[in-house]
């Protein structure tokens, strides 16, 4: 290893120890905080605010660094309270579950890539919209969706959501692949455009490494099958088309996939 080399590290290394650092010092105050909220000496609106400011600096700054479980608990509690528009006891409670692991990870808890996916579906799966939660009996279904545009994310959610479904979401097709990697999601739900990569692209990818070979794989798109804009998509690749078939479409493929 050169002189160069061995700086790089050092200074990564360094990168890292402030972040987790920082990790430690924001889990503690976060901890405070939802016990403010509880005792109601902090406004609701208030401690929420804060709440989705802090998730979304610590999902930023956690993206550049070679932090996988971080990188993945950050996220999820970013989607989850980026969602929320009101908190009771009980997204507190399970607030203080994402807290909670962030700060065992930032002291050293080590999770290995075996046991990764099945810590990640043990964090609270993130609510959407109006929908009554109470009423929907939860399924141990995660589904990946790999979808840049925000609106139409929230509605593919939404109507996965009100069907028992985990969702996690992610914009960029190359942190799918680590994602769908790491996580091993039920099924794959991928947009068309992907920026550099095309679902297809994506698609092809995941069907090519034995990790996620067998992982389900649907394009979400307004071409049918037999479209030459769908050239190359994989045969074992399922369609769901937008518009008034997504419903029909989506049942068929998780009837297929045997997704229950």
């Amino acid at each position: 290893m050169s002189a160069y080399d061995t700086a790089d590290n050092e200074n990564e290394q360094r990168v890292i120890n402030e972040f987790l650092e920082e990790l430690r010092d924001t889990a503690s105050q976060l901890q405070v905080l939802l016990g403010n909220m509880r005792s109601h000496s902090v406004p609701v609106p208030d401690g929420l605010a804060t709440l989705k400011r802090e998730a979304s600096n610590l999902r930023s700054t956690a993206q550049g660094l070679n932090l996988p479980m971080i990188k993945l608990v950050t996220h999820r509690l970013d989607e989850y309270v980026g969602d929320l528009k009101l908190v009771s006891d009980a997204e507190i409670d399970e607030i203080q579950i994402f807290i909670d692991k962030i700060e065992k990870l930032a002291d050293g808890e080590h999770v290995s890539e075996a046991d990764a996916p099945a810590v990640v579906r043990a964090l609270p799966a993130k609510r959407s919209g109006d929908i009554d939660f109470g009423k929907i009996e939860k399924k141990n279904v995660e589904i990946l969706l790999v979808l840049p545009e925000k609106a139409m994310s929230r509605i593919v959610e939404r109507e996965l959501a009100a069907c028992g479904y985990r969702t996690s979401t992610i914009r960029d097709g190359f942190a799918a692949i680590e994602t769908v990697v790491r996580t091993k999601p039920d099924m794959v739900l991928a947009s068309m455009g992907l920026g550099l990569l095309s679902g297809i692209d994506l698609g092809n990818a995941l069907a090519a490494m034995s990790p996620t070979q067998q992982i389900p794989f649907a394009l979400f798109t307004s071409y049918e099958w037999g479209n030459p804009k769908l050239r190359g998509l994989p045969a074992r690749a399922a369609v769901i088309r937008k518009g008034p078939q997504f419903g029909d479409d989506l049942a068929e493929t998780l009837a297929r996939f045997e997704i229950t």
